[in-house]
């Protein structure tokens, strides 16, 4: 006689949906239309759609479009971390690798992220902000720790505070979200180049180059 089939549990991922990598293409999918568009705009069967997979799978991994967002955030932040400190710790002048950040980072334009967590602010718990912010405050640390290198080696002025330059570069790259103010005049690269001149001539040591 036949056995029945084991029942799923409720929410869990069909057979063809569970790999390794399905939590990881939500969350990809996740960061992306939360960076395009916002938090409140943003549902999760428009994630769903996305990422290929169901809606049930979603909740399968995540308890709610809060907890996905948390987690998508941060797990982006600990990729651009991984990136900065990859490209920090490159041979070459500290001026040319921060254009290399500055032509990734600029490279499309996303929502202002402050604008994004205060859309998303009422529905995060106290945790959840924490742990955010902690992931935010973990790409400035790589990028002090890269002006802090630089002071030693002279590239740059010793008195300048490290924190507050790696606080200072990352909201000059948010101005590559003003499109119709600055993208309309300057293209591709120039943009992003710009930038770090403007950033370099207060922190370079000396006349600039």
């Amino acid at each position: 006689m036949t056995q029945p089939k084991p029942k799923r549990s409720p929410g869990r991922p069909k057979n063809n949906e569970q790999s390794p990598s399905l939590r990881e293409t939500v969350l990809n999918a996740a960061s992306q239309m939360f960076m395009e568009y916002g938090y409140e705009p943003v549902s999760l069967n428009q994630i769903a759609e996305r990422a290929g997979v169901t809606k049930a799978s979603i909740y399968y991994y995540f308890s709610n479009k809060a907890q996905l967002f948390t987690d998508a955030v941060t797990a982006m932040m600990a990729r651009i971390c991984t990136y900065t400190k990859l490209i920090l710790d490159r041979e070459g002048p500290l001026r040319a690798r921060l254009e290399q950040m500055a032509v990734v980072k600029m490279a499309t334009t996303h929502v202002e992220f402050e604008t994004m967590m205060r859309e998303a602010m009422p529905a995060l718990s106290e945790t959840q902000r924490a742990a955010i912010r902690r992931a935010e405050h973990g790409i400035h640390e790589v990028l002090a720790d890269g002006f802090v290198q630089a002071a030693e080696d002279g590239e740059i002025a010793s008195t300048a505070d490290p924190m507050l330059l790696a606080h200072a570069f990352s909201a000059l790259l948010l101005l590559g979200n003003r499109e119709s103010d600055l993208r309309e005049t300057l293209s591709g690269e120039a943009l992003p180049k710009m930038i770090v001149d403007l950033f370099w001539r207060g922190i370079g040591p000396g006349r600039p180059d």
